[in-house]
């Protein structure tokens, strides 16, 4: 049945983008490309019946190495391969088990799979070439295991089309199967870049709503948005996520925690987030300008149907989303 499911949301193929992002010739220039999923995995481990499953997820936007390289505009900060040995201890420190990781240049990547390498699974790393590895998922190999892989385009600036990664992991104790995912929204350093998130957000909230209602499964999001009550508002009120660090969404007004920050994890309803933090101590300080989102998370053991041995889904799926046609989606 999971592989089933599956084979559904990742036979999508290339379709077209959900919601209002302009004309319609704009928004399938957008959605254009060919999704490339990797082959579904068996489990290699047997889950415990009725167990729930808990985790710490993590965003991260570590600061590409090239903002502080000889041509970098952030003069006087540590090298990015010293800044990423910085972080890679705070992600062992704060026992992260999913991560999505922005700015991640291949410096960093390198430095983070020589200490880390074998503790973390990562996606897309180099599989698309060197410069792939900038928006990518890290996971803990002893606590998840990866199912399928695939990619999403999302406009960055000046609307130029980046690949970013989802990936469906199974936790190894207790079977569930979820969606992660992060993305790097632009910011307006080459220019106003509003026209490019609100595309990105369109993409990403179809997204979330295609593999909410074709699987059934938890969906989660991390990222840099670059925005902060919009992209709020937008992704709550467009779909059924909630975000780590709560807030309120009723349908007449809306209105994100305080402080709010442009780093955001999200999770779908059958998530209960704890002890969110946007951790800013003096190795993040010193490593990147942003902050360290993380939170805990659970989710209710799976239920296992009769009729069908893989476990089932928790959640109930959405209703398929009516409207404009459908984004490029795994």
């Amino acid at each position: 049945m999971a592989a089933l499911l599956l084979g559904m949301v990742l036979g999508a193929g290339a379709l077209r983008l959900a919601g209002g992002t302009g004309s319609d010739g704009e928004a399938a220039r957008l959605a254009e490309g060919t999704v490339a999923p990797s082959p579904t995995s068996t489990p290699t481990s047997t889950p415990t019946p009725g167990t729930p499953s808990q985790f710490t997820i993590s965003s991260l936007n570590v600061l590409g190495a090239g903002h502080t390289g000889p041509h970098g505009n952030k003069k006087g900060w540590a090298s990015g391969e010293q800044r990423m040995r910085w972080l890679t201890n705070v992600i062992r420190d704060n026992g992260v088990d999913v991560i999505g990781l922005q700015e991640f240049e291949l410096p960093q990547y390198r430095v983070f799979m020589q200490m880390a390498g074998d503790e973390y699974g990562i996606y897309p790393g180099q599989t698309w070439g060197p410069k792939a590895t900038r928006n990518s998922v890290a996971w803990k190999l002893d606590e998840w295991e990866l199912v399928s892989a695939s990619w999403v385009e999302i406009p960055y600036f000046h609307g130029n089309l980046m690949r970013m990664p989802v990936v469906l992991l199974r936790n190894l104790a207790s079977g569930q199967e979820a969606y992660f995912s992060t993305f790097h929204n632009p910011a307006n350093a080459r220019g106003p870049a509003a026209k490019w998130r609100k595309q990105a957000t369109d993409i990403e909230i179809a997204l979330v709503n295609r593999l909410r209602a074709e699987s059934g499964l938890p969906v989660y999001v991390t990222g840099d948005m670059n925005e902060r009550d919009i992209y709020f508002c937008r992704m709550t009120s467009g779909t059924d996520m909630l975000a780590a660090n709560g807030g309120f969404n009723d349908g007449g007004s809306c209105g994100p925690a305080r402080p709010t920050y442009i780093d955001w994890i999200f999770g779908s309803p059958e998530t209960t987030f704890t002890e969110y933090a946007a951790n800013r101590g003096p190795r993040i300080r010193r490593s990147t300008d942003h902050p360290m989102i993380v939170a805990q998370a659970a989710l209710p053991p799976v239920v296992t149907d009769p009729d069908c041995p893989t476990p089932t889904p928790t959640a109930t799926p959405t209703p398929t989303p009516t409207g404009p046609p459908t984004p490029n989606v795994p």
